[in-house]
């Protein structure tokens, strides 16, 4: 058989078709995000519980608090500077005037300017280390509040709270979502008995290694449970598809099975990849919608472990200090961890 001969024309109008096709896919996320946007902002018009309300305002108290103490210690610190300042121009001036009549005062303006200096640098590590303790005690009450809100259903047991505890890199490396991966930081970790199981959650961000530098890939809350799938060295991966903001898993080079649909796409090395993923967990997985808060939703099965982390904006993941708590926010969390769990049930 001879050799197939470059058409040109045809290569071009397939490059073509794949543009218009990315475009048109593009449009349709787009679409999604808005619509999906006005659906949820209809729920979130609703007015808050009692309950809610006092949530709301002993995490409003705790901020109160934290940001008079951080103003002081800012005013403090400004001043002892200042302080400092003064005293070092002061033995300056000294030592060049008087150094030519009065030799000691060289000696003793550096000792006064050394002591200055030590002096400051000790104020400043302590007011740095005071005002931390501050911030953990108010993140502390932030993340203990929301949690408890959260996690309040008798479905949840043995509920365990770690505002500055991090999860281990390899529940996030492990999952082979991206190439590259540098490392994560997360807080907010959470421990907690679902149906049996131990369900872990963090505030999590990812980081790759582009060109020497790092490059943000993933920021959200992640999830770790434990799962039945028992295919010794297969794995699934599935993203919803985002808008600009939603980075594309890419560490799928042996991964030869799965699907690629306008809303989502799938990647495996398990032919029998859609008897984990059925239609109804993929429709499941689809109820965390995209819009203008969740930018995408990635998900990892492998033997043993379900992973799923749900991509949002940066303001949906700070921590309130200048703006009082959006409780859209917490109702926006509680909601998606609803449909996550409903996944997790479908997989387990």
């Amino acid at each position: 058989m001879g050799l197939k001969k470059y058409d040109k024309e045809a290569a071009e109008a397939q490059l073509k078709l794949e543009e218009e096709k990315k475009v048109e896919e593009t449009n349709a996320i787009q679409e999604d995000i808005e619509a999906n946007e006005a659906e949820f902002q209809e729920i979130l018009k609703q007015e808050l519980s009692e309950d809610q309300n006092a949530i709301k305002e002993r995490i409003e108290a705790a901020r109160a608090e934290y940001n008079v103490k951080n103003k002081k210690q800012k005013r403090i610190s400004t001043l002892i500077s200042i302080c400092v300042l003064v005293l070092l121009v002061a033995a300056l001036v000294l030592m060049l005037t008087l150094s030519s009549t009065w030799q000691p005062i060289v000696y003793v303006s550096l000792g006064v300017m050394i002591l200055g200096l030590a002096a400051s640098f000790a104020a400043t590590k302590i007011f740095k280390t005071r005002l931390t303790n501050e911030a953990q005690i108010y993140v502390a009450t932030l993340y203990n509040e929301i949690n408890n809100y959260v996690f309040r259903s008798e479905e949840f047991s043995n509920l365990e709270i770690k505002p500055n505890a991090e999860m281990k890199d390899e529940l996030f490396i492990d999952a082979k979502f991206y190439k590259d991966l540098r490392g994560t930081r997360s807080r907010n970790l959470i421990s907690v008995t679902y149906n049996g199981e131990n369900l872990g959650i963090a505030d999590l961000a990812a980081t790759v290694l582009v060109k020497g530098k790092t490059a943000p890939m993933f920021l959200g809350k992640y999830y770790d449970y434990e799962n039945t799938y028992s295919k010794e060295g297969k794995r699934i991966l599935m993203q919803v598809k985002g808008g600009e903001l939603s980075r594309p898993i890419d560490d799928i080079e042996d991964l030869p099975y799965g699907e690629n649909h306008k809303k989502y796409v799938i990647y495996s090395n398990d032919e029998d990849w859609n008897k984990v993923l059925t239609p109804k967990t993929i429709k499941d997985i689809l109820e965390l919608k995209v819009d203008k808060t969740l930018i995408d939703v990635i998900v990892s099965i492998r033997p043993g472990k379900t992973n799923i982390g749900i991509d949002y904006m940066d303001e949906f993941m700070n921590i309130p200090v200048e703006n009082p708590l959006d409780f859209a926010n917490v109702i926006r969390t509680e909601k998606d961890l609803e449909k996550v769990l409903k996944v997790l049930d479908d997989i387990k």
